[in-house]
């Protein structure tokens, strides 16, 4: 490794722990990274005086002079985040540190919509955005939008929706950039979902980490050595399409009796009122009927439950994974269903005990939104040598 690239590294480890260890000291970097406290002290001066970081206190007292502690600023920048639902649009303004903000959503069908009048309504909504927090504001710095399918990143093309034909090798980022004149990067929703967790450091482990995102749709991503694996396609991760029942629904996609039409919120949705004659419109009015005890919701979310242990068991099996993050708001309300469905994939093989993989339950705050944001730092600080850190060095 050259020094220009070893200074880089340098820089960025030392910024990655800043980020994920608010209030770490010069002392503790230097444990932590392996580098001598001189080179830590130039780096972290280099990153204060660029405005990346910013002093936050002194640490406690061991006897001697009380070291700095420092955290990460933000204050570079602007983000806009852009997050493309099925069903509507999420926007947020947030600083480099991904604080958030402002934010606002508004109906907006994929399936009725089509791309020309959504990049409309995103240019639209981000200047309205802009303009309330022109005044003294740092400058935006770009625009991460998330997507409800397979992107081809590099490029900023959308390659399909499932539930939305007219979204067909749409080139999002190069009609927005034109139109605002800021960079833009475009991504799979859940590749930016574990990017973001591995920002924050919410991963244990950059080794093998899996993702698996139960909303409207299901998808899965999975994270080796630090990178989200893509596929040749960035179709990598589609479990939501993957086939349960061979005499099921015709799915969007073409396929019958996909994944999601039975364990997604939509699904779950769909299964009650189709079983029922019911006319919930929320996955969470199925869950109140549950909890009354009505049979048919307490049936389909046991289905699902059914369904989701064979996905889970063949993401451990095809990947290995250290650990693996579920986000699942109808697991979190119904914790039952969700121990019960541990037990059964913990004991579905020898290659699924409990010691292999560590399951955990993301709590149900909405990350889709940050995650579109947080494009826009990884790639000004940690891709390939990015903007802001690349400027320290020169």
């Amino acid at each position: 490794m050259d020094a220009h690239r070893a200074a880089f590294r340098h820089c960025e480890d030392v910024l990655r722990l800043i980020q994920r260890s608010v209030g770490i000291s010069k002392p503790q970097i230097a444990q932590r990274t392996g580098l001598t406290p001189s080179a830590v002290h130039g780096i972290v001066g280099r990153l204060e005086r660029a405005g990346i970081i910013r002093p936050a206190g002194a640490a406690d007292s061991t006897g001697g002079r009380c070291a700095v502690r420092y955290s990460f600023a933000g204050d570079a920048g602007l983000a806009v985040g852009v997050s493309l639902r099925i069903d509507r649009m999420e926007l947020g303004l947030f600083d480099l540190a991904l604080r958030p903000i402002d934010s606002r959503s508004l109906d907006m069908p994929m399936r009725e919509t089509g791309p020309e009048t959504c990049v409309a309504r995103i240019r639209q909504e981000i200047e309205a955005l802009m303009a309330d927090h022109k005044r003294g504001a740092p400058p935006v710095r770009g625009v991460g939008i998330s997507v409800p399918g397979p992107v081809d990143a590099a490029q900023g093309v959308v390659q399909e929706v499932a539930a939305a034909p007219l979204w067909h090798r749409y080139p999002l980022a190069r009609r927005l950039q034109d139109a605002l004149g800021l960079p833009v990067l475009v991504e799979k929703d859940v590749y930016c979902a574990i990017g973001l967790m591995e920002l924050t450091g919410e991963l244990k482990t950059r080794r093998c980490a899996a993702y698996l995102s139960i909303r409207e749709g299901i998808g899965a991503a999975v994270m080796i050595q630090g990178q989200v694996f893509r596929g040749s396609h960035s179709l990598a991760g589609e479990i939501g399409h993957l086939s349960v029942r061979r005499d099921g629904i015709p799915c969007d996609c073409g396929n019958t009796g996909c994944l999601e039409l039975y364990c997604s919120d939509v699904g779950i949705v769909r299964q009650y009122n189709a079983q029922a004659g019911g006319h919930c419109a929320r996955v969470e009015d199925v869950a109140v009927l549950a909890d009354a005890g009505d049979e048919v919701a307490r049936r389909v979310f046991l289905q699902a439950v059914g369904y989701l242990v064979d996905a889970t068991a063949a993401i451990i099996m095809n990947y290995d994974p250290e650990e693996l993050l579920i986000y699942c708001t109808w697991l979190n309300r119904q914790r039952a269903y969700y121990f019960h469905m541990l037990d059964a994939v913990y004991a579905k093989s020898v290659f699924t005990r409990q010691h292999a993989v560590d399951i955990r339950l993301l709590p149900p705050v909405p990350v889709n939104l940050s995650a579109a944001a947080s494009l826009v730092p990884t790639e000004l600080l940690f891709a390939d040598e990015g903007e802001l850190l690349r400027g320290l060095l020169r």
